[in-house]
């Protein structure tokens, strides 16, 4: 476990804890990848509490990839996202793209549990592209259900270069959708570019079709475009511009580029503009509506001192840190805060508020320990991420250690749980905090990488699974992924046994159906969690039973089930899967019946007469009648005096109907059989004497 440093500031009788190190200790990792390059751009935790990873990929099926590359050359990026479970175990994943390059940048979990993807894409009609492009890369936009099926997909551009980076399901259930465009008007853009690249909003219903569109610029330069929907119905859109005044533009650039934040009523009809630098290059591509209805915006600087920027760069003028600014509701600055190491930062992430009000950011980090970096890093350029309070002061830092190196964004969230979860595209082998190796083993493509850390010095967060829709009679395990704890107390009413205080107990079984709850409570030193999943366990009803009749040589169970197999002398058959069997050997004889639960029911047999002689004329004549029968039917034939003799009526379903004991008449040679209570059909009538077999229909009024 990483030391951890406790700072106490003692100022009006309160007490601050900071953290010179991370007090987060890792709970899992999962690697994701295909045979080639994929390059993960964006994740977020969906409802169920797994997770939904987004970007793009170069190969085909292969690895974790289970779909082929829309561009059968395999040249090409299609659009690639995974769903996962809260345990980061793959659900499912899908491949989106026409034939050529589709590079998504954003995605989000709907209010019908679906998703949308957005980025951009230069394809043409093809593959799962349903529209063509109408310039070069237009804005593409993909609607799937919740299984990641496609539901429909919308295509929206100018006459050149459109790039989407940014998309949210608004309050009215349609869509925002935010880049940055070359294009002037035509096509789907409605008004002229300021200068060489605006901002590009676009507005759409619930099913893609655009509402309106607006276009935001000043008279140079302007990239990026990530957008939020705001309290007020209105939007915030932000990104990098060298503009000075002009055009949307009503205040004048510090540096280089600047983070520019336009403010929109819900129609997009601009409200305010601000604009934030120093007097280098600073690169805005993450911001956040914060909780007292203010702004978050964050990304990387080449900034000292100055303009806006109140603190140094680590590393001196050749550097570039992370730096965020937290300004109100109405654009006005609150407080900024720089953070990094000796060397470059770059490839900005993303920033998130947390639950305690703070902010925790992130991206790529070329430093060792120094400055605000707490660690070195295993190979050459590692992930960083840096926990603040609601005031920018820095908590704690963490370095996602992977070998060779990683220069690539890395995101990060605090999920549902508390812990934190970060991901990114990783080169990395098996090394550091990463527990798998690379799909590709000569660690040269990027595969999609995500790992859950949780804070060592909190009561435990308790997790767990296990099959939990089973048959009667079932016995199971349960996996405990609960972190940060010493003692466990299950409990498992209904099942045998029905409590535990083991960390992973086995062996939990359910003999009755119905639903059965299942409570976890963990405790350490600080505090306790406690689990209950209501109707967690799910035991299927007793499935129909089982039994097996003989028929000459065919052996019936009962129909109805889902699959069967048979099984002779306890060795399966192969291929005998129907309800019913012929007998080739005498022996024992059983069937397994599945049903639509997968519930399965044995059946058994046991000295099964196999090839007896079956006589249907000749010195073994034989005479039913009448037939038709009402109430009676007299059987003459001379195997009647034979000693063990068995007649037994069968339905057309080569079900048992009944069963007759009858003492037949020596001398007449006939047996007697009552048929009155039998319903109008057709029936086998079957004779067996232990080596000949006698079978014949009649029908019964």
């Amino acid at each position: 476990m990483k030391k951890i440093l406790l700072i106490f500031y003692f100022i009006n009788f309160n007490f601050n804890f900071t953290f010179s190190q991370s007090p987060l200790a890792k709970a899992w990792d999962q690697r994701y990848g295909s045979l080639g390059w994929d390059e993960l751009r964006t994740f977020r935790q969906t409802k169920d509490g797994g997770y939904i990873l987004g970007g793009y990929s170069y190969a085909g099926i292969g690895g974790d990839k289970t779909q082929v590359n829309r561009d059968m050359v395999g040249y090409s990026a299609d659009y690639w996202i995974i769903k996962t479970d809260a345990f980061g175990h793959i659900q499912w994943d899908k491949s989106f793209g026409g034939g050529d390059n589709d590079f998504l940048f954003s995605v989000q979990q709907c209010s019908d549990n679906g998703y949308l993807l957005g980025g951009h894409s230069v394809s043409g009609i093809g593959g799962d592209k349903t529209q063509a492009s109408n310039g070069d890369f237009d804005y593409w936009i993909v609607k799937t259900d919740s299984l990641g099926n496609q539901q429909w997909d919308k295509d929206f551009g100018g006459t050149s270069e459109d790039y989407l980076y940014s998309i949210q399901q608004t309050s009215d259930n349609g869509y925002i959708l935010s880049g940055y465009s070359n294009s002037g008007i035509g096509g789907d853009k409605t008004q002229a570019s300021w200068g060489q690249s605006d901002f590009w909003i676009v507005k759409t219903d619930s099913l893609g079709n655009i509402q309106w569109d607006k276009d935001f610029g000043g008279t140079n330069v302007e990239m990026y475009g990530c957008i939020q929907q705001t309290n007020d119905g209105g939007y915030i859109v932000g990104g990098m511009s060298n503009s000075g005044i002009g055009g949307n533009k009503t205040q004048t650039v510090w540096g280089n580029f600047d983070y520019w934040i336009v403010k929109t009523d819900a129609s997009g009809n601009i409200q305010w503009d601000r604009d934030f630098g120093g007097y280098g290059n600073d690169w805005l591509n993450s911001l956040q509506q914060t909780s007292d209805g203010g702004y978050i915006l964050a990304s990387r600087s080449e900034s000292g001192y100055g303009g806006d920027k109140t603190q140094n760069l680590q590393g001196g003028f050749t550097d570039s840190d992370f730096w965020i600014l937290k300004i109100d509701s109405l654009g006005n600055k609150n407080w900024d805060k720089s953070y990094g190491g000796t060397g470059i930062e770059d490839m900005f992430g993303n920033v998130f508020q947390t639950n305690d009000g703070g902010y925790l950011l992130g991206g790529n980090s070329f430093s060792n320990s120094s400055g605000d970096k707490t660690e070195n890093n295993l190979g050459t350029a590692q992930g960083w991420f840096i926990k603040a309070d609601s005031s920018g002061n820095k908590q704690w830092d963490e370095t996602l250690l992977t070998l060779p190196d990683d220069k690539m964004p890395a995101y990060g969230i605090q999920c549902s749980d508390g812990c934190y979860v970060f991901a990114k595209p990783s080169f990395g082998g098996l090394a550091g905090d990463k527990s798998q190796l690379n799909r590709d083993v000569t660690n040269s493509t990027n595969d999609y990488w995500m790992i859950k850390l949780c804070d060592t010095t909190a009561k435990p967060i308790v997790a767990f699974s296990a099959p939990n829709n089973i048959c009667p009679g079932t016995c199971i395990d349960f996996l405990n992924f609960t972190f940060n704890a010493t003692t466990y107390q299950w409990n498992f009413p209904g099942a045998t046994p029905d409590t535990s205080t083991t960390t992973n107990p086995t062996n939990i079984c359910y003999a009755t159906p119905g639903n059965y709850d299942v409570q976890l409570i963990a405790e350490n030193a600080i505090g306790s969690d406690t689990l209950l999943f209501i109707n967690y366990i799910t035991v299927y009803p007793q499935p129909a039973p089982q039994s097996i009749t003989q028929n000459g040589d065919t052996l019936f169970s009962i129909a109805g089930a889902t699959s069967y197999q048979w099984f002779y002398n306890g060795n399966i058959i192969n291929g005998a899967t129907n309800y019913f069997y012929t007998a080739t050997q005498s022996g024992d004889y059983n069937v397994v019946a599945t049903d639509i639960n997968a519930c399965q029911v044995e059946a058994a047999l046991f000295n099964v007469i196999a090839n007896a002689q079956l006589l249907m004329s000749g010195e073994w004549s034989t005479a039913v009648s009448p037939n038709p029968a009402i109430d009676q039917l007299v059987i003459r034939n001379s195997i009647l005096n034979e000693p063990a003799i068995k007649i037994n009526i069968y339905n057309l379903l080569g079900e048992l109907i009944m069963a007759v004991k009858q003492e037949p008449v020596s001398k007449e040679q006939k047996a007697i059989i009552n048929v009155a209570m039998l319903p109008s059909s057709i029936y086998y009538i079957e004779i067996t004497s232990g080596t000949k077999i006698y079978r014949s229909k009649f029908v019964k009024q």
